[in-house]
């Protein structure tokens, strides 16, 4: 924790010990939520710093890198914190960022608002869930057609009309 003295300079000793503990690995805080439906094939990325992409956090932006991954949808809590600093580093690190209005949340509604207004100013896409879900059922059509032999063919026929 050295590198986080200065931080925790600010933090009466109890107050500093319980703020660190929240973020060792197996903390109540730290957990997804248990109604969560996670994959036991899926990949998880443990994070112990507010935003994903610190250097020493965690690993995120080599895995992504190496993905091909560009996109971001970033939902969780606490919207002003963890989510809103992953996102705001994530926009300057060229990812294309949607932050999920509905579906991130913070301790008040003031506080959830005024990050929503950051992300929309200049960060981020902010969208509904059900607006994020459509998008990616759309993306999705698009990619099944564009993989169909079917649309390869019509491709390779529109050209040889045109020659």
């Amino acid at each position: 924790m050295s590198g986080r003295a200065f931080f925790y300079q600010r933090f009466p000793p109890q107050a500093r010990r319980s703020h660190q503990a929240a973020f060792a690995s197996g903390a109540h805080y730290w957990q997804l939520w248990p109604k969560l439906d996670v994959r036991d094939d899926e990949l998880k990325v443990d994070k112990c710093r507010f935003g994903a992409f610190i250097p020493g956090t965690c690993d995120l932006h080599e895995i992504l890198r190496k993905r091909h991954i560009d996109t971001l949808i970033v939902s969780g809590t606490v919207t002003n914190c963890c989510c809103e600093s992953t996102a705001r580093d994530a926009m300057q690190l060229n990812y294309k960022v949607i932050f999920v209005s509905d579906s991130n949340a913070a301790l008040s509604d003031v506080e959830h608002n005024a990050t929503l207004n950051n992300m929309c100013a200049l960060f981020a896409d902010v969208m509904s869930t059900e607006e994020v879900v459509g998008a990616l059922e759309r993306a999705l059509a698009r990619s099944v057609r564009l993989d169909s032999p079917e649309q390869g063919d019509r491709n390779h026929h529109d050209k040889d009309q045109e020659a």
